[in-house]
């Protein structure tokens, strides 16, 4: 066993709207549109149905095509497609907006164990890596600095970048291939089985599924498909004796 490679959200932290990350996401989202003048006659209510609407409808197109468009393009095509506004006025401003969405529209709640399970991996040597479907590039970076991660992970896979999503194989195999581990040294951690486990299992990978109740709704259409994880836990720590066991298997 060399890596471990996680999913981010609701992996490494759970993810709650509240009325406090809402009154904040609407703030950060009026403030960035408003530098270009966009849609600031559109009340409230109406702006962000609308974005709640877009957001439904991008996902779906996500989950059925596999793929990330660009930032500039999702927000232009869905999330802000009911309003009849010049589209060049939002050219570079994507990719703010979805750190937004991606980082904002819930509160973050660190996993419990989330820094004794990362400083137990990487005192046994292993190399830790992120791949996770994100729409935006930014994201990532900006929630490990929140968790205090930055230096711990040497390696970064998002769909953003390359513009695939899991459970499409190629992601996990793009990971291989840049980190020039085989499958067999790699263990990837995450916690829905629409996207993780079925994803790594298709790439050939082990996988350690960590349970999250708040994305029982996303896998209702696979749970009884077969789609078995290698491994189950509850909490991030337990990912410690897995690897032990696994390591202790190879010597």
């Amino acid at each position: 066993m060399k890596a471990v490679i996680f999913d981010v959200g609701g992996t490494l932290h759970t993810q709650v709207r509240t009325e406090e990350s809402t009154r904040r996401f609407r703030t950060l989202i009026r403030g960035v549109l408003s530098q270009r003048g966009i849609l600031t006659e559109i009340d409230e209510d109406t702006l962000f149905t609308a974005i709640d609407e877009g957001g439904r409808r991008y996902k779906a197109f996500t989950e059925e095509h596999l793929t990330e468009l660009d930032p500039d393009v999702i927000w232009q095509t869905y999330f802000l497609a009911p309003f009849d506004f010049d589209r060049s006025l939002l050219s570079g401003l994507g990719e703010a907006l979805c750190c937004i969405f991606d980082l904002e529209e819930k509160e973050i709640r660190p996993r419990e164990g989330l820094q004794e399970t990362i400083s137990g991996l990487l005192a046994r040597g292993l190399r830790l890596g992120i791949l996770s479907n994100v729409m935006s590039r930014t994201m990532v970076r900006q929630i490990l600095e929140r968790h205090g991660l930055t230096s711990a992970f040497s390696y970064t896979l998002l769909s953003s970048e390359c513009r695939i999503r899991k459970p499409d194989p190629r992601i996990f195999e793009i990971c291989l291939a840049d980190m020039g581990l085989p499958k067999e040294e790699v263990l990837y951690v995450g916690d829905t089985i629409s996207r993780d486990v079925r994803g790594a299992l298709a790439a050939g990978w082990q996988i350690i599924q960590i349970d999250n109740p708040l994305t029982y709704h996303r896998d209702a259409a696979f749970r009884d498909m077969g789609y078995a994880p290698t491994y189950f836990i509850h909490t991030l720590p337990e990912i410690l004796p897995i690897v032990d066991s696994l390591c202790a298997k190879e010597g």
